[in-house]
């Protein structure tokens, strides 16, 4: 999932920094998924759960193609579920 959302960026939001991905998944109603970037305790618990569960080296190495060019980045992912 993250070398596909490095891969199918924009060109105009190209970049190959280290990131933290949050997926926000609705699963009563996929469509608002989006509006959970309002449920603020709901994402501060499950930030903080990982921030407590990584250790000294969070995230992953990953290694991406992206317009002709090879990019190596660490990066990790959230997924923010809402039953």
């Amino acid at each position: 999932m993250i070398r596909w959302l490095y891969e199918n960026q924009g060109e105009r939001r190209f970049d190959a920094s280290n990131r933290l991905f949050l997926i926000l998944v609705d699963q009563r109603n996929y469509f608002d998924s989006w509006k959970l970037k309002r449920a603020k305790p709901l994402m501060e618990a499950k930030i903080r759960g990982y921030l407590d569960a990584c250790g000294i080296n969070p995230g992953h190495r990953v290694e991406f193609d992206w317009n002709g060019g090879r990019y190596s980045v660490v990066s990790d992912v959230i997924v923010v579920r809402h039953q």
